[in-house]
């Protein structure tokens, strides 16, 4: 099962760059090892953030796992070929708007 980088950063699917930016850079300095140095969950969590910021924060990466939450959820639920192409243009126009 995939992780929910949308969850992680605390974002919608239909976030904007500059909302997945700002909710990544929140979330760093919140966990950043070198403010919460007796925390080793805090280390943990600042390591699922930048793995979370580094899918969703590239256009190209967001993509791609767009593609892999689609191949694992189609298994459970049916998304029409119709409904696919509208989750990829609006998400290619949302990425467009950095």
């Amino acid at each position: 099962m995939l992780k929910d980088y949308y969850k992680i950063l605390g974002v919608d699917r239909t976030a904007s760059s500059e909302q997945i930016k700002k909710a990544y850079y929140n979330l760093a300095k919140k966990y950043h090892p070198d403010i919460n140095k007796k925390d080793p969950k805090a280390q943990k969590k600042y390591q699922l953030v930048a793995e979370a910021y580094k899918v969703i924060g590239d256009l190209d990466n967001r993509l791609d796992y767009a593609l892999k939450l689609y191949e694992e959820y189609n298994r459970e639920i049916e998304i029409s070929e119709a409904d696919w192409n509208d989750i990829i243009t609006l998400t290619k126009s949302v990425m467009k708007k950095k």
